[in-house]
């Protein structure tokens, strides 16, 4: 991959990432992130060349538009909604003021995509190029010719919405950490049939009777929603590394469940926040749930808490 398509990937994860969070912070009525968001796109169009400025700071406030460019003669409300009524009361009442007329209005979706819309909704507003969402904003950034340009961008975001993962101590780690990551995205996964017979030789049995019902079921259970995708995760690991993979398990399970006196299940729990742990000291989130299924599929395959 070329340095100019690492660019481009990266922006696509960092923007994505940052309207993924304002859509859930916004579910769970948490605002506070739609003011950053502001300051954020802000900073964020001026790097193309604009002169935006947050209109909560300007003394002769802008009603209806959070970004103006008195320059250039553009405005910007930034919204978290998509709805028709929402894009009207904002076209209607920025340019309520006759002094804008000579203003070109967008409306950036900061949560959501762009609808095909019908409402006609005049001002010589185009819904189809005035109102903007991530995947239109993307189009626009991978039309730039300028390598610099899209370098700039590239660190804008890496530094402003999530900073780039840091290194582990292995490179298994590393892999695990895209295994999980893999599973964590919700798109990746699907519902399937449980399987009939999780532990056909009895290891989990032999190895912990007095827990081999909470197992078999927790594992059971969280397959029909983890075991396809991760199936497709491991496709693109080799021999070797899933080798390396198995004696790092095999390692620090087992000084885990030793600690724990054996009781696989509170090792279990210990193993998940230790993963939890590294991969949240990276910057990227995480499911838990999806972490224990890794670890219990590495149980049954005996690369978590070893036979002894």
């Amino acid at each position: 991959m070329d340095n100019r398509q690492s660019y481009l990937t990266l922006i696509g994860r960092r923007l994505a990432y940052l309207k993924a969070e304002v859509e859930l912070l916004n579910s769970l009525n948490l605002t506070d992130i739609n003011v950053y968001a502001e300051n954020f796109y802000r900073d964020f169009f001026n790097l193309f060349g604009y002169e935006f400025e947050n209109t909560n700071f300007i003394e002769n406030n802008f009603a209806h538009i959070d970004l103006i460019d008195t320059k250039n003669k553009l405005a910007i409300q930034v919204t978290s909604q998509n709805d028709n009524k929402k894009i009207k009361e904002a076209i209607d009442g920025f340019y309520k003021d006759t002094n804008r007329k000579d203003y070109k209005l967008k409306l950036l979706l900061i949560a959501k995509d762009a609808k095909h819309y019908k409402t006609k909704f005049g001002n010589n507003f185009n819904h189809k190029e005035d109102v903007l969402d991530i995947k239109k904003i993307l189009a626009v950034i991978n039309n730039i010719t300028d390598f610099d340009k899209i370098k700039s961008i590239a660190d804008f975001l890496n530094e402003q919405v999530l900073q780039e993962r840091k290194k582990t101590e292995s490179n298994e780690v590393e892999t695990i950490m895209a295994l999980i990551e893999y599973l964590s995205k919700d798109d990746n996964r699907s519902i399937s049939e449980k399987p009939e017979n999780v532990d056909p030789q009895f290891k989990i049995y032999n190895r912990f009777s007095d827990h081999s019902v909470f197992l078999i079921n927790l594992y059971s259970d969280l397959c029909t929603v983890y075991q396809q995708p991760l199936f497709e995760a491991k496709q693109g690991i080799d021999s070797v590394k899933a080798i390396k993979i198995s004696n790092y398990l095999k390692d620090e399970s087992d000084k885990i469940l030793t600690a724990e006196a054996n009781n696989p299940q509170i090792a279990l729990e210990r193993l998940v926040e230790l993963f939890y742990g590294k991969l949240s000291e990276n910057g990227i989130k995480f499911d838990k749930i999806a972490i224990k299924y890794y670890l219990l599929d590495e149980l049954i395959n005996c690369n978590v808490f070893p036979n002894n």
